[in-house]
């Protein structure tokens, strides 16, 4: 196997992760969802306690850091896909630079 086809294989493997990651965080919303509108509704009902207010602000927070690390994942998952020259250098570097760095002047 060819140092480019061992690059891209675990590149490959490493954006499937982050899709999977993605896909558990986007499993996990429709229960932060149901949350929110659970305090919503308390809320608009005026039966609400300052518990409610507190839950309502903090479910929003945790659907907006949701939709964040969905995007990053999704993000680093296209990145690690395309397997560039820079993603190359990153996963394997080249032997000689290993070499240039560990060595001593004689």
């Amino acid at each position: 196997m060819s140092r480019r086809e061992v690059v891209l294989l675990v590149s490959r493997a490493l954006a499937m992760i982050q899709l999977i990651s993605a896909f558990l965080y986007a499993g996990a919303l429709p229960g932060e969802f149901v949350s929110l509108h659970h305090y919503t509704d308390r809320i608009s009902r005026s039966v609400a306690l300052p518990s409610d207010y507190y839950f309502q602000s903090y479910d929003r927070v945790e659907i907006a850091l949701y939709f964040a690390r969905i995007a990053g994942l999704v993000l680093f998952a296209f990145f690690f896909w395309t397997c560039g020259p820079r993603i190359e250098r990153l996963l394997l570097p080249m032997q000689e630079a290993r070499d240039e760095a560990g060595s001593t002047p004689e």
